[in-house]
């Protein structure tokens, strides 16, 4: 009995040596694979033109120079001027908004040399601006007068005395804007405007804020009459613009009055 069982199991193995049933599978446990699409980030490659964090001031120092950049609210972002030399001439006293903030800025003058004289608007965020005085008038230094918006653009322009005589005041005008100071020319040509008046001659300067300025002038023709009346300009850019001369005989108390210094409420030094 045992002999018949042994031999009915190599049979069995035989069988399944030679290729007896079907094929044995494999299979995979792997886990399957999910594809997940992940968005990128995209980076601006451009900054903001307008800020709307506090002010923020960033100053870089090397082992000679130092240099300061006041941002103030996007509004205006001008470079702190070289500091003025101990001992430097200086005439203070001006003021206006020169950057449209809604603040004051300071304005000076300040001489460099025996015949170089310059401007300088200091504004209140730290910042300024800076330029040479080109009509400077050797007998008499300039001296800062203040701001007024004579075009109503919100920010003021720069107005000082650039000389003096017995009985006449010059006085210039200059624009700030883009951290610039540029003289205010007329019909292209650096000018001056005189105030005052003496026995012969009498001119003035007026400003209302509504984008004219206008010249007021007269001169004697004899004991009793004057011939004068006025030239209005219009502004364009840094640049004033004839538009009308109006002239007439006028007596000599039509013509005294035409010798003043009217914008808003600045008042020669």
């Amino acid at each position: 009995m045992h002999r018949l069982a042994a031999l009915a199991l190599l049979a069995a193995l035989i069988d399944a040596g030679c290729g007896g049933g079907a094929e044995p599978t494999t299979t995979s446990r792997v886990p399957p694979v999910t594809s997940t699409t992940v968005a990128a980030a995209t980076t601006a490659a451009s900054s903001p033109t307008t800020t709307t964090v506090a002010t923020t001031s960033t100053t870089t120092t090397s082992t000679t120079t130092t240099t300061t950049t006041t941002i103030s609210m996007g509004v205006t972002v001008c470079p702190l001027p070289v500091a003025l030399p101990e001992g430097t001439l200086v005439f203070a006293g001006g003021s206006g908004d020169f950057d449209g903030d809604g603040t004051s800025d300071d304005l000076l003058t300040y001489q460099v040399a025996a015949d170089n004289w310059r401007l300088r608007v200091i504004f209140a965020d730290g910042g300024g601006a800076d330029a040479t005085i080109e009509d400077v008038m050797d007998f008499a230094p300039p001296r800062p007068i203040g701001g007024f918006d004579i075009d109503g653009d919100g920010t003021a322009e720069a107005f000082l005395t650039v000389g003096a005589g017995a009985s006449t005041t010059h006085v210039g005008i200059f624009d700030v804007a883009a951290c610039v100071v540029t003289p205010v020319t007329v019909n292209g040509a650096h000018t001056v405007f005189p105030v005052g008046a003496s026995v012969g001659a009498v001119s003035g300067l007026s400003c209302a804020g509504d984008g004219i300025v206008r010249r007021t002038f007269a001169q004697r023709t004899d004991e009793t009459t004057f011939a004068g009346g006025y030239e209005d300009y219009t502004v364009t850019g840094s640049d004033l613009v004839s538009q009308q001369v109006v002239t007439d005989a006028l007596t000599e108390e039509q013509a005294g009055v035409l010798g003043q210094f009217d914008c808003g409420g600045l008042t020669l030094p």
